[in-house]
């Protein structure tokens, strides 16, 4: 792959897996154009209600998408940029007052280094049943609770088993004497793994739990046919990529402010 593909399937991959978030969550809406994806979750903060730019596009034309969806609802929303090809609309909604609300890390790893992370104790499997589903939705809430996503918001995301086990996503469960404490997800699409809501209860971080459970999923994913893997980074979870390989050809910034 050149550069440019790389970044291509990585936004692709990302898009895909947000939205996948949003359609199968109880309440959640999405409204699309060639250039925006727009998300709606009822228990959604400003992080979870994007607007997700995939393409050149006017300001104006970009407030009237957030105004005729998020405002009209009354609802938080915060408009995700990408490092590598929107420089110009981010300048305009930061000269509008946007601020910057976080940055995270597009991260990529192209190949599997054979890396073993076994803790000691610790018991892999994946989620394929209600049960999975209820671990799952159980290490997710108190996981993210440290980002303060409200405990509805992962009970609207894990509401169906296909959030966790569908023909391109499986989630990974690591349990320790029997009960759940780190969680993994990957989404294959356009040729990518890609990892999402990967999470450790707090009780139990520290120990590389998330790491193995990360590791699964990933190898699931080049499994099932993806050429290299794809997420993006958590505060925490980035110097645990670092650690596993992965490298940072982007940044996606997630901007709020006022329409």
């Amino acid at each position: 792959m050149t550069p440019a593909e790389l970044l291509r399937r990585m936004d692709l991959n990302m898009w895909e897996m947000f939205r996948d978030t949003v359609r199968m969550a109880r309440g959640g809406e999405l409204y699309e154009t060639p250039q925006l994806t727009l998300a709606f979750s009822p228990h959604g903060t400003t992080f979870h209600n994007m607007v997700m730019v995939r393409d050149a596009v006017r300001a104006e034309t970009l407030y009237a998408a957030i105004r005729d969806f998020h405002t009209r609802r009354g609802a938080p929303f915060s408009v995700w940029t990408r490092a590598h090809a929107d420089a110009d609309i981010e300048a305009a909604l930061r000269a509008r007052g946007f601020a910057e609300f976080t940055s995270m890390p597009g991260m990529a790893l192209l190949a599997d280094p054979g890396t073993r992370c076994e803790p000691p104790g610790l018991d892999i499997r994946p989620a394929v049943d209600d049960r999975g589903r209820r671990d799952y939705l159980h290490v997710t809430a108190q996981a993210y609770a440290t980002y303060d996503a409200p405990v509805a918001y992962a009970e609207d995301v894990f509401a169906s088993i296909e959030s966790v086990c569908a023909p391109h996503i499986q989630g990974f469960l690591g349990y320790v004497n029997g009960a759940p404490v780190a969680a993994a997800a990957v989404y294959v699409t356009h040729g990518v793994a890609g990892i999402g809501w990967v999470g450790t209860l707090p009780t139990h971080r520290g120990h590389r739990y998330a790491e193995a459970v990360t590791w699964a999923a990933l190898r699931e994913g080049l499994r099932r046919g993806a050429g290299f893997a794809n997420l993006q980074a958590s505060p925490m979870g980035r110097p645990v990529y670092e650690r596993m390989g992965f490298v940072t050809p982007t940044r996606y910034r997630v901007l709020v402010g006022e329409v």
